[in-house]
């Protein structure tokens, strides 16, 4: 793998786990590596966001732009939108951005709502909160506008504010 020392160390720690998420979506070989190297060439260009960062932190970046690939691949070969939010919701997926956040947070129980929300939402409020990248950044890694970033995020926030106050509510009753 061509590319500068981050990018090598990105290749390094998470290109299986970068496979395993890409396949789980579009249950083929070949389609699962051209998302991972639609991926790798997201974070080649976006680098810079990478530079720094623990492995752990590499990891989840890096799923979070092969999903995204995956996504594009998958509504490409079915030859019109597909919604993400359709997309099953149900695949165990092995060292996942949540997971590798609840292992260093003890914010259980919010990290167990944010693996509920929908991918798109979940997404862009990782990025946002976690990595702390503006709409512009997010919009590059993700391959998405400025506009949808800001209406994920809104739509994120407006969801996990909807379930709080239902968890809140079952605590009062």
């Amino acid at each position: 793998m061509e590319g500068t020392t981050t990018s090598r160390a990105v290749w390094e720690c998470a290109n299986g786990v970068m496979y395993r998420t890409a396949y789980e979506i579009l249950r083929n070989r070949a389609d699962a590596e051209d998302a991972v190297m639609d991926a790798m060439y997201r974070i080649v260009q976006n680098e810079e966001k990478f530079a720094g960062l623990a492995e752990c932190d590499m990891r989840a970046l890096a799923v979070i732009c092969v999903r995204r690939a995956a996504i594009d691949i998958y509504r490409k070969n079915r030859k019109r939108p597909y919604p993400v939010d359709e997309l099953p919701e149900d695949v165990d997926t092995m060292d996942s951005p949540e997971e590798i956040i609840a292992a260093e947070d003890s914010a259980d129980g919010l990290l167990r709502l944010i693996r509920q929300m929908p991918p798109s939402y979940r997404d862009v409020l990782l990025l946002r909160c976690r990595y702390g990248m503006s709409d512009r950044e997010i919009a590059d890694i993700l391959g998405i506008g400025g506009g949808t970033v800001r209406t994920r995020l809104s739509r994120a926030r407006a969801w996990l504010k909807e379930r709080l106050a239902e968890k809140e509510g079952r605590l009062d009753e």
